[in-house]
């Protein structure tokens, strides 16, 4: 068992074919809207997507360096997140224009679409997201 946990670790993040890429930028999205209504887990991707989406449009947002690996729970994957227009206020805090963000997706039961995995609620509430976003360095 560790050894197959220790080559999991030691895969590398590879490129995806476009069709599983696409499907899991609309769980992305699909993630963000969700957290941004009700707050699950992800507070900075949350204030992120407010701030590119306060006018209703998300054409100023933006999924980069998509890269996965697959593991015992699905796939774990890495990507940025960037609004253009640099960093924004709202609500008395600086939202980042870039996120760097990591999260596990699992496959819904149809096979052909995928959802960003979640974790059951701490005590009471909705469940935790297991996206996770940090201010890029870059």
């Amino acid at each position: 068992m560790f050894a197959f946990l220790a080559f999991l670790v030691s895969t590398p993040l590879s490129q995806l074919d476009e069709q599983l890429a696409g499907q899991l930028r609309q769980a992305i999205w699909h993630d963000l809207q969700v957290n941004a209504m009700i707050g699950n887990g992800n507070w900075l991707g949350s204030l992120w997507y407010n701030v590119g989406s306060d006018n209703g449009s998300t054409e100023n947002l933006h999924i980069r360096d998509l890269a996965c690996r697959s593991a015992a729970s699905g796939l774990e994957c890495t990507f940025t997140l960037f609004r253009d227009g640099g960093p924004r206020s709202t609500m008395g805090e600086t939202a980042p224009d870039t996120l760097a963000c990591h999260a596990t997706f699992r496959e819904i039961e149809s096979g052909s679409e995928w959802a960003v995995r979640h974790l059951p609620p701490r005590k009471v509430g909705h469940s935790q997201t297991t996206m996770k976003c940090d201010q890029s360095p870059f």
